[in-house]
């Protein structure tokens, strides 16, 4: 898996200098709530921003469990860490093609391809969240989940299904456009709230009953 997302990365590069010669001057990369650009950057820079993101997450994906205090856990979700790599680095190359498509046709819409993307990302997201044990680079990590194991993992099991359902809205939404952009922002908010709503009411459990 670790090869698939180095080839991943190596063909992104290639990918900007195949298509650096038909791309404007001028590349979106930045779109308001209606999905109209509100800001550009030049060619030179704009065809490597999403490469040398990846190559920068490649690195933090590989150093994290080095500094992570809880580096012993990485052993047991050592399948799915690579998996959940892997996702994060696919969806920044497909940000790539999004952005290089509408570059070289400029009336085509960004938020549709964005939101199905996003859409697929989240569920997939969702469905290895539950997998993932203690740590500090990735998950709900508040003080409770990161203080109580068990905390954490009914948190990520709960999260999972909150993920997933959100990626179920968004992609919904990226076919119907309908009020699409309030419908996916608020459905964001409530299903990164949520999970920690529900580790904080854990942890008072937790203690009530210490103290019964």
């Amino acid at each position: 898996m670790v090869i698939f997302q180095v080839l991943l990365v190596v063909l992104q590069f290639a990918a900007s200098l195949f298509f650096y010669s038909s791309l404007p001057h001028l590349i979106p990369i930045h779109w308001n709530i209606m999905g109209n650009v509100d800001n550009y950057m030049v060619k030179q820079y704009a065809v490597w921003m999403m490469p040398l993101i990846n190559v920068l997450m490649l690195a933090s994906f590989k150093l994290a469990p080095h500094f992570d205090p809880k580096r012993e856990k990485y052993h047991l979700f050592a399948t799915e860490w690579q998996i959940l790599q892997t996702i994060f680095i696919t969806f920044f190359a497909y940000l790539q093609g999004i952005i290089f498509y509408i570059s070289l046709h400029p009336g085509v819409g960004m938020m549709k391809p964005l939101f199905i993307g996003l859409g697929i990302f989240f569920i997939l997201l969702g469905n290895y969240l539950s997998k993932i044990r203690q740590n500090y680079f990735i998950g709900i990590k508040v003080p409770w989940t990161l203080d109580n194991e068990d905390n954490w993992n009914k948190t990520h099991r709960f999260a999972s299904w909150t993920f997933v359902l959100l990626g179920i809205v968004v992609l919904k939404e990226g076919f119907l456009m309908w009020n699409a952009a309030p419908v996916i922002f608020s459905s964001i908010i409530l299903a990164a709230t949520l999970p920690i709503v529900y580790s904080y009411r854990l942890f008072r459990k937790s203690k009530k009953i210490i103290r019964s």
